[in-house]
């Protein structure tokens, strides 16, 4: 009982200080650029119960915030705009216009709008911790929490209104549930299975690789490859046939129900005109058709809205994005852009955790080479199984992706690769303390200090947790050499830019920022707007400007300016030449010349 209370003070401890870095973290940022439209399309399906606001994500990670918005219900005109009335999807303008024109102050619609993320964050947290524990032990319990709410990308991105936090959360717990229904199939675990599908599929558009990914773990877990065996055929084709039951059972019991919910208010004709709209460059196809047909259509019209929101996620996909990557301004990152970014983004004491796990299964297999053969192996180790599928197949589908704009989409990966490591480290730990107290108390050590490193790592990047990079790269002040966007500048830093005006007492900025929130807010009337194409060279800048010299750059713009070649774009070549005075966050760079 001792031990039990002593665990859970632990386990406690780590989530709170968790928690206090990500709430106190997200104080000096300004809304990121995701947030803008997600904060504004959660509230409105809340006060209105109209989807016509980015489709392209489920509904649920905007509804917990617009249910937090509509406690403090700010008062605002922004439903009487044409980004409401009369825009196609007017969700970037609706929500700038919601946190920045309401009677709330932008920081306390921002505060509010986040505090349901925290909520969603712990929540994975507790699962891993609880997973590990059953699986492992006290040991890998309290390494998977420790490693899970102190990685600087979690909680960069557990903190913020978007899905990517979301969609990691819903996979770990429906990934949890469907092992517990394929160990024991019952009505009590398939209808909790169908509710942890569903709510991950409102989560975000990634989740249906969930369908596929539990598919194929059902036919193994069935037949578990015993091909000459025609019951273990019938076996597999019967647990593949339950799991379809449970997948359609979560679109029509709990999706559908969401989507119809978010469509009611949403007038037919005007859904019917946005989505040709929307639809109107895309290719003639039986879905394009399906989904116009249906999308004025009492009760179905909310499955269409889904579709809607899929296709446009597989369009922007097929579409790519045009990014910084190591120097070059490209269409995309290929094959070696998430492996590199997910290798820079987390602390090299997590790099030492993962050596130490395969030395750890190179070591167990040497000690033990003759354990029998045991014919319920599979089943016996379901969880590493799985996790090690949907690794596979999620990794495989994002080296593959054109859509490189942040480690932030390798998320879903996160919570399954520590628990494999802190698994088969646990599995080290406690043989070592059964039969080798003295390298026991070395690996105790060891553990240990790399554990601190990785935490100290997290409380040393405070508040900047979007531009954390590891020491390969130079620490969070190098890492713009490499990449941009999501994985450096997401317009977080306007605020903290604000601050350091004023406490160096700066009347003008000239400014180009990478970012939807309003500088006006944070900067009042001390900035001008400007780019790369307004100056010929810094001779040109220093001549012209009305900024007193002062010019200040997010990353992305400038990192995007220096390396385009073509003919006319816009430049900051001129600038190279001089050291900035001051990197605001990692993320703004600032020059004085004169």
């Amino acid at each position: 009982m001792r031990q039990e209370r002593k665990l859970r003070f632990i386990a406690a401890s780590v989530m709170c200080i968790a928690l206090a870095l990500a709430f106190t973290s997200t104080l000096s940022d300004a809304p990121i650029v995701d947030e803008v439209p997600h904060i504004g399309a959660g509230y409105s399906y809340i006060a209105r119960g109209d989807m016509r606001l980015n489709p392209e994500h489920p509904p649920l990670i905007k509804d917990l915030a617009g249910i937090a918005l509509a406690i403090i219900n700010p008062q605002t005109s922004v439903f009487s705009t044409s980004s409401w009335t009369t825009d196609v999807n007017g969700q970037w303008q609706f929500g700038r216009d919601l946190i920045f024109e309401s009677d709330r102050s932008p920081d306390t619609i921002k505060v509010v709008a986040r505090l349901p993320m925290l909520m969603v964050f712990a929540f994975a947290c507790w699962l891993v911790w609880k997973w590990a524990r059953e699986r492992y032990g006290d040991v890998a319990a309290i390494m998977s929490l420790t490693l899970l709410a102190f990685s600087p990308t979690i909680l960069a991105h557990g903190r913020l209104v978007t899905t990517d936090m979301g969609a990691a959360t819903g996979i770990l717990a429906a990934t949890y549930c469907f092992i517990k229904f394929l160990r024991k199939q019952n009505t009590h675990t398939f209808w909790w299975a169908v509710l942890s599908l569903g709510l991950a599929l409102l989560a975000k558009f990634n989740t249906v690789l969930l369908g596929p990914y539990f598919v194929i773990a059902a036919l193994i877990y069935g037949f578990q490859f015993k091909f000459r065996s025609l019951t273990a055929w019938k076996a597999g084709a019967r647990l593949v046939a339950l799991t379809v039951l449970l997948g359609a059972t979560s679109f029509v019991a709990v999706v559908w129900p969401i989507y119809i919910a978010h469509t009611w208010n949403y007038p037919a004709e005007r859904q019917r005109s946005d989505t040709a709209s929307i639809l109107g460059g895309y290719p003639d196809s039986l879905l394009k058709t399906t989904l116009l047909w249906a999308s004025d259509k009492p009760i179905i019209r909310g499955a269409a809205q889904w579709g809607l929101g899929l296709a446009m996620v597989q369009q922007r996909s097929a579409g790519g994005n045009t990014i910084y990557w190591m120097g070059r301004v490209v269409r995309q990152g290929g094959p070696g852009y998430f492996p590199t970014v997910y290798f820079i983004k987390e602390p090299l004491a997590w790099w030492i955790l993962v050596s130490v796990a395969l030395t750890a299964l190179i070591f167990h297999r040497r000690r033990q080479p003759d354990q029998p053969k045991r014919s319920n192996f599979y089943r016996d180790n379901l969880e590493e199984w799985m996790w090690l599928l949907w690794l596979a197949i999620y990794w495989i589908i994002s080296i593959r992706s054109t859509l490189n704009i942040g480690v932030r989409h390798l998320l879903p990966v996160y919570p399954f690769t520590i628990l494999l490591v802190t698994g088969r480290i646990s599995i080290l730990y406690e043989w070592l303390r059964h039969n080798d107290k003295q390298r026991h108390r070395i690996v105790a050590v060891v553990l240990a200090i790399l554990l601190g490193w990785y935490a100290f790592e997290s409380a040393r990047i405070w508040p900047n947790y979007i531009t954390y990079f590891n020491q390969v790269v130079g620490g969070s002040s190098g890492g713009y050499r490499f990449v941009a966007d999501s994985n450096l500048d997401w317009g977080q830093d306007i605020k903290r830019l604000g601050v350091w005006m004023e406490s160096n007492n700066i009347e003008k900025m000239s400014l180009d920022y990478f970012g939807w929130s309003d500088p006006s807010y944070y900067l009042g009337t001390r900035y001008l707007y400007t780019t790369g194409r307004y100056w010929k060279d810094a001779k040109d800048f220093i001549a012209r400007n009305q900024s007193g010299g002062w010019i200040a750059i997010s990353a992305t713009f400038f990192l995007e300016a220096t390396n385009k070649t073509e003919p006319g774009a816009s430049t900051y070549r001129w600038l190279m030449d001089y050291e900035p005075t001051a990197v605001i966050g990692n993320s703004i760079f600032v020059w004085h010349l004169e």
